[in-house]
């Protein structure tokens, strides 16, 4: 059963179903990147409750390169840019597929530039064509980026972008809770794409693909397995919607400090055992006093409370994942474990709510293998 809260009222309705499917997208952290600030992780928490297990999360660290004080997030375009440093200098290993760590390190201490100069004429004429919007922002600035040098920066894209989510047990994309099935990026993208991907061909692919697989599983489930009665159903939301105490907790607030945690490159994308356990520690202390004191009277405000709940618990999987996958592998990179370890050619599975835990897994069977 799902119990849903509208953002205009306070009134809950309750929808009792013989099947579920989880098709709510994934977690960008509220960054602002371009069309994600509706995948807040809420999907994901309400799987968590229920007890589904998640896999490759420490893969949900994607980082989108984009120009500065913006939101649109096309970094494919960027394959035909040269990156400079504030100087005017060529800032040596730079790119949008091998080398947006080197990006990152040096907005720590400096603006980057970048210019599309490795775009000929008929390239620009089909960029332009297959994504106008890119170039509005410049349009609109004067620029000609393939021209014009312009400042850029990076947004964090979280498992919308990462491969991390709920996990599939079978072909069907249900996951380790009878009659809860999952689908596109809510659910592990690793047995397609292993620990990097991106935004289109086969995300998009997969998208479609899980969502008609785990819509025809869920309605054979829902035929052939005994169907619970409503008043079998009990609630299993707790974080955001029924706090144990009103502390006066502001999702706001609650936001601001996961985002603190999550979002900075030296945290999230350049990777340390110790500064991710450090952004662990806060995290978990973040979720115990929302999971005690964080709800909200209005429905906008119990819906707002939800989102900084997920997020919090999100990042949660995500960097337990991370510390229990001690090596470099697809976009987990770790600074103290630089080098890819065949021994670790498995699956970093996570779950639970108060207490985190992880295991690993070999590849289920008929799936995909995870790819280095």
């Amino acid at each position: 059963m799902r119990r849903a809260t509208s953002a205009r009222t306070t009134a809950t309705t309750g929808i009792t179903a013989g099947a579920v499917v989880i098709a709510s997208g994934g977690c960008a952290f509220l960054s602002r990147a371009l069309g994600t600030n509706v995948d807040t992780g809420d999907g994901a928490l309400m799987a968590a409750e229920v007890g589904a297990t998640f896999s490759g999360m420490e893969f949900s660290n994607a980082y989108a390169i984009v120009p500065a004080n913006s939101t649109i997030t096309k970094t494919a375009y960027y394959g035909y840019a040269t990156f400079f440093h504030a100087d005017g200098r060529v800032l040596e290993g730079a790119g949008s597929t091998k080398g947006r760590s080197v990006i990152a390190k040096t907005l720590l201490s400096e603006p980057v530039f970048a210019q599309l100069d490795r775009a000929d004429d008929d390239v620009q004429r089909q960029m332009r064509l297959g994504q106008p919007n890119f170039f509005l922002q410049f349009d609109r600035r004067g620029i000609n980026p393939f021209t014009d040098r312009f400042e850029v920066s990076m947004l964090a894209e979280g498992t919308v972008r990462g491969t991390g989510g709920i996990d599939v047990v079978d072909d069907t994309c249900a996951t380790s809770v009878p009659g809860l099935f999952a689908a596109g990026d809510a659910a592990t993208r690793e047995r397609i794409c292993g620990g990097f991907t991106g935004g289109g061909s086969h995300n998009s692919a997969w998208a479609m693909s899980s969502g008609t697989w785990a819509g025809t599983g869920a309605a054979r489930f829902a035929r052939t397995e005994r169907r619970v009665r409503a008043g079998e159903l009990r609630p299993a939301g707790r974080a955001g919607l029924r706090p144990a105490q009103r502390s006066g907790l502001e999702a706001s607030a609650v936001v601001a400090a996961a985002q603190a945690e999550l979002i900075p490159y030296e945290k999230n994308l350049l990777r340390d055992g110790v500064r991710v356990q450090g952004a662990l520690d806060e995290l978990e202390s973040l979720w115990t006093a929302l999971s005690l004191g964080l709800g909200g009277d209005s429905g906008d405000e119990r819906v707002r409370a939800r989102q900084a709940a997920a997020i919090t618990a999100v990042g949660r999987w995500m960097y337990h994942s991370t510390l229990a996958r001690t090596e470099t592998r697809g976009m987990s990179k770790r600074a103290d474990y630089p080098d890819l370890d065949p021994a670790q050619h498995h699956h970093v599975l996570t779950g639970g709510l108060d207490d985190v835990w992880t295991a690993t897994a070999a590849t289920h069977s008929g799936l995909l293998r995870v790819a280095s």
